[in-house]
């Protein structure tokens, strides 16, 4: 139900802007082109400012196709909440006129604030969730190269589900048998944990970094939060074990919030995933969704949120996100070792997300706590040597 809902949506944003075109050069009515242009002009703006604050916040460069495409797609939501309205409107005169029921200046107030409400309600919600799943594709200018003065492989390949997913590997300058793949947090790229990458290169540990779907110079738009992230990583899995089976021979999977869910979810899947250390990660998307809009958000837009913004999300992504959920899945790992870091700080992710992670694990199991923020965690030299001691030292549990 919810992927047949997904193909229709995607058909509305794809084809109302084309009809829009056409509509505009065919009409003769000033007023319908008017609205037509304003449409267009609001959704261009919207998201230009858009990539703008992603630039900003990710650095980095987006390309022209992305650019064209955020506005279409910012046209396209504008004319489709113009239609809703225009109906929402048009059902509303349409009680408000009925000849059965006196025209007084209270029921035309009631049925003002009435549209009111019914339009912030669905177009609120609405619109937010289409700005977190549909993502540009912000693109990193740095390379190993540059950041770490390394030489370094641009491999593609595809996750299981066909996407295209782009990387860089970068291998150790003596021969070893260890590899540790990176998974990015949402909006970042394979360039984000350059930091950890550096340590883990200088102690002779082959390294492949991706960017996740709808991330860098990966394929795809719609950010799943998880869902379709893990297939990212069993493509990567896939890449590694056909190129460089030796020395991939004991793989350790780490990844900041978004791609340590993936991570988990690939890991309960693949025995060939030999250790998990995420960061900052949640337990489930659904009571993240919660603590987000209670903690950055007034009512109502938190009810609005809580209400409608996953099922909303779910409709633009064409999977049920109310089911992601790592915490279930993170027990599957087990004999394998598992290492949790969260920073007590996280203003995006709280601390209790990472206990039940912790809680929900079998042992070997280890935990860090931090004093960090969500962001800041990456740049802790304590994290970063406790990520490189688990690296070197996890072992699964035995089984007798």
């Amino acid at each position: 139900m919810i992927f047949a809902i997904s193909l229709l949506v995607k058909g509305l944003y794809l084809g109302l802007p084309a009809a829009a075109v056409v509509l505009w050069l065919t009409t003769k009515r000033p007023h319908l082109r008017r609205h037509i242009l304003g449409a267009w002009i609001s959704g261009a703006i919207i998201a230009a400012a858009i990539l703008g604050a992603y630039v900003i916040a990710i650095g980095g460069h987006i390309g022209i196709g992305q650019i064209a495409l955020a506005i279409y797609l910012g046209c396209a939501m504008m004319m489709m909440l113009r239609l809703f309205d225009h109906g929402l409107k048009s059902a509303i005169m349409r009680v408000v006129l009925d000849p059965k029921y006196p025209l007084n200046r209270r029921r035309i107030v009631i049925a003002a604030l009435s549209r009111v409400v019914i339009l912030t309600s669905i177009a609120l919600p609405w619109v937010m969730s289409a700005v977190m799943v549909y993502r540009p594709r912000v693109q990193p200018s740095e390379t190993p190269m540059t950041l770490m003065r390394v030489s370094f492989e641009s491999p593609t390949f595809r996750a299981r589900d066909g996407t295209q997913i782009a990387g860089w590997y970068i291998a150790a300058d003596e021969p070893g048998t260890t590899t540790v793949l990176l998974c990015h947090g949402l909006g970042a790229s394979k360039a984000g944990m350059w930091m950890l990458m550096r340590t883990l290169h200088e102690a002779g540990i082959n390294v492949l970094t991706i960017d996740l779907r709808a991330h860098g110079f990966s394929g795809g738009q719609l950010c799943s939060f998880g869902a379709n992230e893990s297939l990212d990583v069993l493509g990567a899995v896939d890449w590694l074990k056909s190129r460089h089976p030796q020395q991939s021979q004991r793989l350790v999977a780490i990844g900041a919030s978004l791609g340590g869910t993936a991570i988990i979810s690939a890991a309960a899947e693949d025995q060939r995933i030999d250790a998990v250390a995420v960061l900052g990660t949640f337990d489930s998307l659904a009571a993240l969704s919660r603590d987000v809009s209670s903690l950055h958000m007034a009512p109502p837009i938190s009810w609005l949120t809580r209400a409608f913004g996953l099922p909303m999300a779910s409709m633009h992504v064409g999977a049920n996100l109310m089911r992601v959920a790592p915490g279930r899945q993170i027990g599957q790992i087990w004999p394998r070792p598992v290492l949790i870091v969260h920073g007590g700080n996280d203003e995006i992710i709280p601390f209790s997300h990472g206990q039940r992670l912790f809680d929900a694990a079998y042992e070997p199991r280890e935990a860090k706590l931090t004093g960090d923020t969500h962001n800041g965690i990456l740049e802790n030299p304590d994290v970063i040597l406790k990520l490189l001691q688990f690296v070197t030292e996890a072992e699964p549990a035995p089984v007798i």
